[in-house]
């Protein structure tokens, strides 16, 4: 019953339950650095700017934050391009930031990428566990995983192809993830994004 709520399966609403009880069921929040602001101070932090600034090569613009919360048993995070959630133009140099606030092993979920594979540009996505890369195009590559200690930072490509295994210890693995782009970009409709990154009207199946 408590993942049918979570899952707003069943109602259009939270569940009325203790807020201690309902934390339990929070994976994802965002839109934090403003109020929080020890969080927006890592977000916003000079040296972690000027890196950001040169790999996207002019100034730069804070346009997601997310904490990421995987709990013991956690679920998967297939594999995708982080791109192809977001009304950018395709050509948009987009940076992530994924900063462990624990220890990150291959057991309990650390990030796992296909190096250098940004460099292939955009892949079709479908929806099914998610809005994922079909799993049949990830058979036979080789990726590497990301173990990392809590503080560690990871930045990459927002067409890198990556994602994280299941949490298979009794650990809880938090983190958090901020996407910078330039700051002159403007978005672009739904439409634009989809043929690049795929749609289930493209008559491809997975």
């Amino acid at each position: 019953r408590f993942q049918d709520l979570a899952l707003g399966t069943t109602l259009n609403e939270l569940p009325k339950m203790d807020s201690i009880e309902r934390s339990r069921f929070v994976r994802k929040f965002s839109g934090f650095v403003q109020e929080h602001l020890p969080l927006g101070e890592i977000a916003r932090h000079p040296l972690l700017m000027e890196i950001v600034r040169q790999l996207i090569g002019q100034p730069s613009l804070l346009f997601q934050d997310m904490a990421m919360i995987k709990p013991p048993g956690g679920r998967e995070k297939p594999w995708h391009q982080d791109h192809a959630y977001f009304n950018l133009p395709v050509d948009t140099r987009i940076v992530g930031v994924w900063v462990a606030l624990d220890r990150v092993t291959q057991d309990n979920g650390c990030m796992h990428v296909l190096s250098g594979g940004h460099q292939n540009g955009p892949c079709i996505h479908f929806l099914r566990r998610d809005w994922q890369i079909c799993d049949e195009e990830m058979f036979g590559q080789h990726v590497t995983a990301i173990p990392m200690n809590a503080g560690d930072i990871l930045l990459f490509d927002a067409k890198l192809p990556h994602g994280t295994p299941a949490n298979k210890t009794e650990m809880w693995r938090w983190a958090l993830q901020f996407h910078y782009r330039p700051e002159d970009v403007s978005d672009v409709p739904d439409e634009v994004r989809l043929a690049s990154f795929g749609s289930e009207g493209k008559n491809v199946t997975c």
